[in-house]
């Protein structure tokens, strides 16, 4: 298979203490790659990384073939390369429907606000897919609803979607079940399913390990900066380090 994102030699400090260590990994096209560990292990500084929000101390992000290390992550956005966030971070008072519309201007150029606003076609074609959108995430009744009026798993939903109207190639999803009711979960796991099998290629940090085991092809472990373990769900789950560093077993 061939490497949609591949990582070498990442590393990254703050004020001296040491987030991320040497780390080196790569997700294939079409997976979804898992990425796990204890609190603190630096899943989310490694997050932040892939998608330009921190520039690394040394080492590489390659894109598609291409160095993106130094890009911002505007121009990462555009290629396709975006991400959700632990927090729900909307624009709480303006409609799910007005919150799609938005995200579908990160992969578009610095002008495209003035391209919707300009243009009737456009802001109809606009509306047109962000409805598919949440249709596709199974909130598309909730299209004129205020994203602070929505339950916290409709919330959680809509960031997807959001990420989704930019058009990613590659989506960075950071711990999407929390906060969800086992129904919820249960219709995650399925959308999720459908988006890697339209052709988006996913990388998923999460600490429910019964949604990791249930979508990821592969999965990296980190614990304190560093990967301790890389494989299959079956080879994580019976790798000695993972369950004394995550698992909690002796």
């Amino acid at each position: 298979m061939t490497a949609l994102l591949e990582l070498t030699g990442l590393r990254k400090t703050f004020g001296g203490l040491v987030a991320i260590e040497n780390v080196s990994a790569a997700v294939e096209v079409g997976a979804i790659h898992g990425l796990i560990g204890p609190n603190g292990a630096g899943k989310t500084t490694l997050f932040s990384i892939i998608t330009g929000f921190y520039r690394p101390d040394a080492g590489s992000v390659v894109f598609d073939g291409s160095d993106v290390t130094g890009l911002s992550t505007a121009a990462r956005a555009r290629r396709g390369l975006v991400r959700t966030f632990q927090s729900n971070l909307l624009f709480a008072e303006q409609t799910a429907l007005e919150n799609v519309v938005y995200g579908a201007l990160v992969s578009r150029p610095r002008h495209a606000l003035d391209w919707l606003i300009e243009r009737q076609d456009h802001r109809a074609a606009a509306l047109h897919d962000a409805r598919q959108t949440l249709d596709f995430c199974r909130i598309g009744d909730k299209a004129a609803t205020r994203a602070v009026d929505l339950s916290h798993g409709q919330q959680r939903v809509l960031g997807i979607a959001v990420a989704l109207a930019a058009r990613p190639r590659l989506l960075l999803l950071d711990e999407p079940f929390t906060g969800m009711t086992a129904r919820e979960k249960d219709s995650l796991v399925a959308m999720i399913r459908e988006i890697r099998d339209r052709g988006t290629t996913i990388i998923l940090v999460e600490h429910d390990m019964r949604a990791v085991m249930q979508l990821c092809d592969r999965i990296t472990v980190l614990n304190f900066g560093k990967v301790i373990a890389e494989g299959s769900p079956d080879e994580v789950r019976r790798h000695p380090e993972v369950m004394a560093a995550y698992l909690g077993a002796a």
